[in-house]
């Protein structure tokens, strides 16, 4: 595997998912675009949090597993919470240790933002046990840009749309189980 000294020490340091995102994945990419090899450049470009993707190159892979079994989980519970059944829902995956624990953990925050960042926080921790050991080679940049992409998530993350959305989604949810939508109110 090739080392990609010069790339790894020319990005800026990721210290955790509450950081800003100290470049964007363009710019990263084309820092790395100068540095790696083709067939490597081909993977990073393709490397993804999507768990939907059938080719992920290196880590991703393994992380798509994960992220597969915890949204499983997170499925499970949400249905279970609504009595309702999870399996049209569910994706072929097996069940990873742990995240049902992570799940149970996010569906007792207070608030979806705040279950939201407890997740990314579980993401990036799960994208650093899986680069362990990786440095300077195509694993770390894999990484780097997963990172990356959390951080770039999490910078999106807006308190009044995201509570717009929220109050259109009970409106729904209301209007289709036949009850009165309350006027005004923090609903």
């Amino acid at each position: 595997m090739a080392a990609y000294y010069y790339a790894s020490a020319s990005l800026p340091m990721l210290i955790g998912p509450d950081q800003p995102a100290p470049v964007s994945t363009q710019e990263m990419l084309d820092v790395c675009r100068r540095f790696v090899a083709d067939g490597d450049y081909s993977g990073l470009v393709d490397s993804s949090l999507n768990p939907e993707d059938p080719e992920a190159p290196g880590i991703c892979a393994s992380y798509r597993d994960w992220e597969r079994s915890l949204r499983n989980e997170l499925v499970i519970q949400r249905a279970a919470e609504q009595n309702l059944s999870s399996e049209e829902y569910l994706r072929e995956s097996e069940s990873i240790s742990g995240t049902s624990a992570i799940a149970s953990e996010a569906m007792s925050k207070s608030s979806p933002l705040e279950a939201e960042l407890y997740l990314d926080s579980c993401r990036w921790l799960k994208i650093e046990e899986l680069s362990t050991g990786h440095f300077f080679d195509i694993e770390f940049l894999i990484s780097y840009r997963m990172k990356l992409q959390i951080l770039e998530r999490r910078a999106k993350f807006d308190e009044e749309k995201g509570f717009a959305a929220y109050r259109n989604l009970y409106a729904r949810v209301l209007t289709a189980s036949g009850a009165d939508i309350p006027d005004g109110g923090d609903n």
